[in-house]
């Protein structure tokens, strides 16, 4: 382990399914599957006693039920979906719905039970950033308060296209959401790669300082109304440009200037406490507005950090899966002597989480 956890000290759990950190929430959850039937339990990260247990989920035409976790508002949210077609038999075909179980993470007690929302056709559910999305194959999207279980249904075709890009509604596609509406963007068969919440900011409002103006950004949704988006620098360098931005406002919240070749992430991790954010080769500090990137060059190996505690410690791997920590505090990078040590999967509450796969245990150490 990392010298950052007390090994000495901790709690286990033997809890059969998959573990999940839940970090607003200082617990860690546990999603199983018995008998074709779902549910989630969760346990407190400082203690591994269970906080609450669901009633089991049972899908829609006994197809897989994955599961997503949204944070709104500051708040977790657990969702288990599954798709198919309900109220058929020899007389009625029935009708094609996306289902949701939804459960607040600071639910408490024994079988809790779920907020049910059914939406109307086929599509798949993802966390949106500012909430539970349903997105299918045809030109709607379906934004679905995880607090409420109220839905909003979007169609492309009556929003409205940045100014800078009049043709993007010939390939346009719902990638997010934010507190102000949908997050756009364009699909690939047509030269503009921007995004935009329509009525709100679009891309050409979040370039940064120095940024080449002839060049859109790579950009991805993060987790709890957060956007990372990396640009071209100006002029003949071979250097980008990262930030992070609220993706209800656009204000860019922190930024990196990163030498060497450019690389993207579909991964981000946040702290628990929400000041550091990591996205490959890049950690943020939101608080400070400044971050630290290790791409590659022609001297370094690429850098991957997996996760950041709330004292700004990240830990991640180099190219050669070498592992390496970073301190945000003293931007000190380290190699790590042990090639065998193990990460944790999640870190909130002061304890790191980490999984034992050879005994399927869960164990939690405190830091030291």
């Amino acid at each position: 382990m990392p010298s950052l956890y007390d090994t000495g000290r901790g709690w286990e759990s033997s809890e059969e399914g998959t573990q999940f950190v839940l970090p607003r929430s200082e617990a860690v959850g546990v999603y199983w599957e018995r008998q074709g039937e779902y549910g989630f339990t969760v346990l407190d990260a400082a203690t591994g006693e269970t906080r609450w247990s669901s009633v089991p989920i049972s899908p829609v035409e006994h197809t897989d039920v994955p599961f997503v976790v949204v944070t709104v508002d500051g708040k977790e949210y657990l969702a288990a979906w599954s798709s198919g077609t309900t109220d058929s038999d020899a007389v009625n075909i029935g009708r094609d719905i996306v289902s949701l179980d939804i459960f607040p993470a600071e639910a408490s007690g024994d079988a809790v039970q779920p907020l049910h929302v059914e939406v109307d056709g086929d599509g798949d559910v993802r966390d949106g950033g500012a909430g539970l999305l349903v997105r299918g194959d045809g030109d709607t999207a379906v934004a679905v308060d995880p607090a409420t279980g109220d839905t909003t249904e979007y169609d492309i075709n009556t929003l409205e296209p940045p100014s800078d890009c009049p043709d993007c509604e010939s390939s346009w596609m719902i990638v997010g959401l934010t507190a102000n509406g949908p997050l756009l963007g364009t699909q690939i068969d047509i030269d503009y790669s921007g995004f935009w919440v329509p009525g709100g900011w679009a891309t050409t409002d979040l370039r940064p300082e120095g940024a080449d103006p002839e060049e859109a950004p790579s950009l991805g949704v993060a987790k709890d109304n957060l956007l990372v988006a990396g640009w071209d620098e100006a002029g003949d360098s071979d250097a980008y440009l990262w930030t992070v931005v609220d993706s209800a406002s656009g204000q860019t919240l922190a930024t990196v200037r990163c030498e060497g070749h450019m690389t993207s992430s579909s991964d981000t991790t946040l702290s628990a406490n929400g000041r550091y954010l990591a996205h490959g080769a890049r950690v943020f500090d939101l608080q400070g507005g400044t971050g630290e990137c290790h791409q590659r060059t022609d001297t370094t190996n690429q850098l991957r950090f997996e996760i950041v505690t709330d004292e700004g410690m990240a830990f991640g791997y180099s190219s050669t899966d070498s592992p390496v920590q970073l301190d945000m505090t003293t931007g000190e990078i380290e190699e790590l002597d042990d090639v065998n040590v193990h990460f944790p999967f999640g870190d909130t509450a002061g304890f790191g989480l980490f999984w034992d796969d050879a005994a399927r245990t869960m164990v939690a150490y405190p830091h030291s």
